[in-house]
């Protein structure tokens, strides 16, 4: 080929030439890109929504404990709801300004600075965009299962479900990207402080089929 050949250069070839810095950075956190792939992938395998309504076993009351515990609720205890009418009644009555949910957003915000020092905020911001839309049909799905066996409950029930589902897969992950830790069912001694996170244990409150709803007075309503 001659010089006469040769095909013009694309202007925007060169437009990204990362120094050593910047490719060290970005090869330190794909690991935790990685842990964080990893777990939308065993989030779309979990039981969701398969168990509401049923009695509370006493691995879902431990859970419960530890996640009220940990939200700085000590005196609190779970209840079971046993039916969607109740349900749906507490989901709707939900209060972005009450104290429980005000102690999340609190642990979520201290969670997202602290992932942000173990991985980019474009990176993180994919990654949970991945998420969400990878469990969103698999939400979808399992809930409208659930609701195949109750009474002419309104369409938003299934977006409610889907919401909260979506919210604590969001908490459980940026619990993940913070610590910089594997996968969530490991439970050996040193994934212990991630496991016990609030927000990895309302996670795991619903990956057991439950549907932790609210918190009212001293009752964590669990469906």
């Amino acid at each position: 080929m001659t010089a006469g050949n040769i095909p013009p250069k694309d202007p925007d070839e060169d437009a990204w030439q990362p120094d050593a810095e910047s490719l060290n950075a970005l090869e330190a956190e794909i690991p935790i890109l990685a842990i964080l792939r990893r777990f939308a992938d065993e989030a779309c395998r979990q039981p969701w929504f398969t168990e509401l309504g049923e009695p509370l076993e006493a691995s879902v009351k431990n859970m419960a404990r530890a996640y009220l515990d940990g939200l700085g609720y000590p005196d609190a205890e779970a209840a079971p709801m046993m039916n969607w009418d109740d349900a749906l009644d507490a989901a709707l009555t939900l209060d972005i300004n009450s104290a429980g949910w005000e102690a999340e957003e609190q642990l979520r915000a201290a969670l997202v600075d602290a992932a942000l020092t173990q991985v980019s905020e474009e990176g993180l911001g994919v990654l949970l965009a991945h998420l969400a839309a990878q469990l969103s049909e698999t939400l979808h799905e399992l809930a409208e299962e659930a609701l195949y066996m109750a009474d002419e409950l309104p369409d938003h029930v299934i977006d409610l479900a889907v919401g909260a589902g979506q919210q604590a897969a969001y908490g459980a992950a940026l619990v993940l990207a913070a610590s910089g830790a594997g996968e969530p069912d490991n439970t050996s001694d040193d994934r212990s402080d991630f496991l016990s996170h609030p927000l990895m244990l309302k996670y795991r409150l619903f990956a057991a089929g439950r549907w932790p709803l609210t918190l009212t007075g001293q009752t964590l309503n669990i469906f």
